[in-house]
């Protein structure tokens, strides 16, 4: 099927409130992808935790490696339905797909949530509900803090279409007792709600476009499939055990399977959530149809190619049977809806719960989350209680808005997790560094 246009006004530029020139080398929506490749807060992700420390010795998947492969997903899913449909755009999923975790802070959810939680401590005192999170934090860095090449213009002027893809809360935070899931998870702060409300055009309601869903879709898939192989490599996760070979499980998957389950809907409960263990048990049993597992991982080439082979099948597993629901003109935007298979969500969803069972929850990482938090927590206290720490860049903001609290996260989230670590032992007076490093302290 021929392609769909997208309208000038989902091509223009943010802040410079422009159409980008179509000189036939790049497309709109190529340049997206391009300036959010080029940008520096692109670079940091490589130093910043997907689950595990970037740091960690073995080859863990980065908060970059992960968002290339969500973005690799991302645009394969959109080639295929815009064959069919028209749409989405590929280069404008792609976009999106990069851009969608480059909010987020050193050491990953132990990050976030001690962010959060010190800034919420620190605002207390005002009454203020504006505080820290990753997807709004996406939106600040791409319409104020990043840099382009345009002098007096903030943002990486990416077009209506593409920041608003990569908004996947399209609300503001809300009071707890209003609404509790919209006071845990929100897309925008009250500093940027024009550049919020320019995005989505006199657009009211909470709705996402289709090229959102595709991209969430694809960062679910990933996180999935990737994060399960990681922690198979390293021996955390016991795969062997728990989807074996037909006719090869035993007592060992008995105990993994009633182990995990039961984690499960502790979990499940804990959060007010229902919990079918049947259907729980019948989803595993569909997904060892994609990750049967003979044995652990032993470093030999015959399972790194086995690991390979299974995680292209899981991967194909997810995505195959995705379609889209055409409500509109074209199978773009707001027009269309991405349809996943009831079961294959869950399954994902059921997927994604053994990195949590196995390997954030556990005691050892439980330890190193807690220094994280507090490595986070006490950088931003500190920074907060002296602006004068402030680098030259967060200070010129600190100007623009005169919020310090902001500035100050703003600074902290934008460290890599060896800055982070460097910088706190220098405040702290533990490693005092040298005078060289003021570059980026």
């Amino acid at each position: 099927m021929r392609p769909a246009r997208y309208s000038d006004e989902d091509l223009e530029q943010h802040s410079l409130r422009r159409r980008v020139a179509d000189d036939g080398q790049r497309s709109g929506f190529e340049h997206d992808v391009d300036r959010i490749l080029y940008s520096t807060q692109w670079r940091a992700l490589a130093g910043k935790s997907q689950v595990v420390a970037s740091g960690e010795l073995g080859a863990y998947h980065t908060r970059l490696t992960h968002s290339m492969k969500v973005a690799q997903l991302g645009r394969r899913m959109a080639e295929r339905l815009e064959r069919r449909y028209g749409g989405p755009n590929p280069a404008l999923v792609e976009a999106a797909c990069m851009a969608h975790d480059i909010g987020h802070p050193p050491f990953g959810h132990a990050g976030e949530t001690a962010l959060r939680a010190t800034m919420d401590a620190l605002r207390a005192a005002g009454g203020e509900l504006d505080s820290f999170e990753g997807n709004a934090q996406t939106l600040h860095i791409l319409t104020f803090l990043a840099a382009h090449k345009y002098p007096g213009h903030r943002g990486l002027h990416l077009t209506r279409a593409c920041l608003d893809a990569a908004t996947k809360y399209p609300w503001e935070r809300a009071p707890r007792d209003v609404d509790p899931a919209r006071h845990t998870k929100w897309g925008v702060y009250a500093v940027d709600r024009q550049a919020f409300a320019w995005v989505r055009a006199g657009r009211g309601d909470d709705a996402v476009p289709v090229e959102e869903q595709v991209m969430d879709w694809a960062d679910d898939v990933t996180y999935a499939c990737h994060d399960v192989e990681d922690f198979y490599r390293t021996g955390l996760i016991p795969l062997a055990a728990l989807f074996p070979p037909p006719g090869a499980g035993g007592g060992d998957t008995e105990r993994e399977t009633r182990r995990f389950l039961d984690y499960v809907g502790a979990k499940r409960q804990r959060a007010g959530a229902a919990f079918d263990r049947d259907e729980a048990v019948r989803l595993l049993a569909d997904i060892a149809k994609a990750l049967s597992v003979p044995g652990p991982y032993a470093g030999r080439h015959a399972d790194d190619v086995a690991v390979n082979a299974r995680t292209a099948k899981l991967i194909d597993h997810f995505t195959r049977d995705i379609d889209l629901e055409v409500g509109g003109p074209a199978a773009i935007r707001h027009g269309a809806r991405l349809v996943v298979p009831a079961e294959r969500r869950a399954a994902c969803d059921l997927l994604k719960e053994l990195v949590w069972c196995y390997v954030i929850d556990r005691p050892a990482l439980a330890t190193q989350q807690h220094g994280k938090r507090r490595v986070v927590s006490e950088l931003l206290r500190w920074t907060h209680e002296s602006p004068g720490l402030l680098p030259t860049d967060r200070a010129e903001e600190l100007e623009l808005h005169g919020d310090p609290l902001r500035a100050a996260a703003d600074h902290v989230a934008s460290l890599t997790e060896d800055q982070a670590v460097t910088l706190h032992r220098r405040l702290s007076g533990t490693g005092l560094g040298s005078v060289s490093d003021t570059g980026w302290l």
